[in-house]
């Protein structure tokens, strides 16, 4: 456990002594040092030492709520924040953690309000409105997440993950060629990043490209060879093509290596069976997948070519009406609603 109570009327009396500001300073650099190699417990104790000597310290109270948010003890991490933020009300960046803080919790409204403070204190704060841009998109209003993430772009046009996030959510309204752009320039700014190579398979598939799509996935593997959603999206592809056995190769791959409880590997595993003619396996698998991740996209629209295959009225009636709610400007699911 992180958090420790830490008691402004004995700190002075325990050290004894009050540090002055250069040590102090060099306990918060050993703290980010420790921090940043992953010795979460010898950053903690830097931390902690600190606040005990000067309960008010506002970056000691941000970085232990960052340690704590790393950890998972987010209750901690907010009380930290706020504690920062009390100290020193118009900094931005302890006002950006507790923003981000708020996402992570899916407290969307929250989020927004405080990170919009951020913006109003450094109205150039790129991952203000990247953030604000994942709580927008979140809130099924991608039109202005698309603008915020164009800002942000604009602000830092070397960071490959906003230009990553700006492609799926032109992916998601429709304009693939667009979402190909910024998925290829994520990729030129960080060739590492096996999701964008999953994200450009996507596309590429959607755009009917499914031999650059098969390459681009590919490319992902070479560099995770065990990351389950690329090798699941590769089995989309390869099922699209037509090289069911190659898919299947893929799919058995991801299940011996204990990915059996991956919905999009179920779901394209289903999608298989149901070519295959193996109805009530592949039922039951797609059924499967959804309630795994019931807010999955992808999952539900493998499922609805499922029980397309399938012929199952009743099951595709409900799959357009979940993610219909899910996400209803996604232009996937307009194209299906009005096909």
């Amino acid at each position: 456990m992180i958090y420790h109570e830490v008691g402004a009327g004995t700190a002075l009396a325990d050290s004894g002594a009050v540090m002055s500001d250069n040590e102090i300073d060099k306990l918060i650099a050993s703290g980010l040092s420790f921090h940043d190699s992953g010795d979460v417990e010898a950053a903690r104790d830097c931390y902690l030492k600190v606040l005990e000597l000067d309960p008010r310290n506002s970056q000691a109270l941000d970085l232990a709520g960052l340690l704590c948010m790393q950890c998972g003890e987010s209750e901690a991490a907010k009380e930290f924040y706020k504690s920062a933020i009390e100290v020193d009300p118009d900094n931005p960046r302890f006002l950006l953690h507790l923003g981000i803080l708020f996402l992570d919790q899916d407290d969307l409204a929250a989020s927004e309000e405080v990170l919009n403070q951020v913006l109003e204190l450094d109205p150039d704060n790129a991952d203000a409105r990247f953030y604000l841009a994942l709580g927008m998109r979140a809130t099924d209003r991608r039109e202005d997440a698309k603008e915020m993430l164009e800002r942000a772009c604009s602000l830092d046009r070397e960071n490959a993950n906003y230009h990553k996030w700006l492609g799926l959510v032109f992916m998601e309204t429709g304009d693939l060629v667009t979402a190909l752009e910024f998925t290829k320039t994520s990729l030129e700014l960080n060739q590492k990043d096996v999701t964008a190579y999953v994200q450009l398979g996507a596309i590429l598939k959607a755009l009917e490209d499914l031999g650059l799509a098969e390459k681009a996935l590919r490319s992902g593997l070479e560099i995770e060879i065990e990351d389950i959603r690329c090798r699941a999206e590769l089995s989309g592809v390869l099922i699209e093509l037509g090289r069911l056995e190659d898919a299947k190769k893929e799919l058995d791959h991801i299940i011996d290596k204990d990915g059996k409880e991956h919905p999009s590997a179920l779901s394209n595993l289903a999608l298989l069976e149901s070519i295959n003619g193996s109805g009530k396996l592949a039922s039951e698998l797609a059924q499967k997948a959804m309630e795994m991740d019931v807010k999955s996209i992808d999952v539900l629209l493998t499922a609805h070519k499922v029980f397309t295959n399938l012929d199952d009225k009743e099951k595709i009636d409900k799959i357009l009406e979940s993610i219909q709610n899910i996400a209803p400007d996604d232009a996937r699911v307009l194209n299906l609603l009005f096909a």
